[in-house]
């Protein structure tokens, strides 16, 4: 089952722990949600955007996982997510990307050594 995380960017200062979570040039989050239905997690960007609270949305397709050394539910990312902004002229423009993996972590399972 696959869910979709939101998180809405103000591009003020961080005051996150994982400042490398959010993307170039945006810092501080305002907003966040998970939903099972993409559409409805691409309203609520666009909503936040449209009131000026974020200058940028991410949307991130997780699927449902379990940390391995605590057992505690969490959220993976599945590799593919959307990055909506504010046209000039007041609508909102969403760019698809594909999140690279880490040529450095452990080899899963369709994954292939460089």
């Amino acid at each position: 089952m696959i869910f979709y995380s939101w998180t809405a960017f103000s591009g003020g200062a961080c005051q996150c722990r994982r400042r490398e979570a959010a993307p170039v040039g945006t810092t501080a989050a305002v907003a966040m949600g998970i939903t099972d239905d993409r559409a409805r997690a691409m309203r609520a960007g666009e909503e936040i955007l449209a009131s000026g609270a974020a200058i940028v949305v991410l949307i991130e397709a997780v699927r449902p996982g379990m940390a391995a050394q605590s057992l505690t539910p969490c959220y993976v990312r599945a590799g593919v997510g959307w990055l909506g902004r504010r046209t000039p002229a007041g609508r909102v423009s969403w760019t698809r990307f594909f999140a690279e993996g880490d040529k450095d972590g452990p080899r899963r399972p369709g994954r292939m050594a460089p």
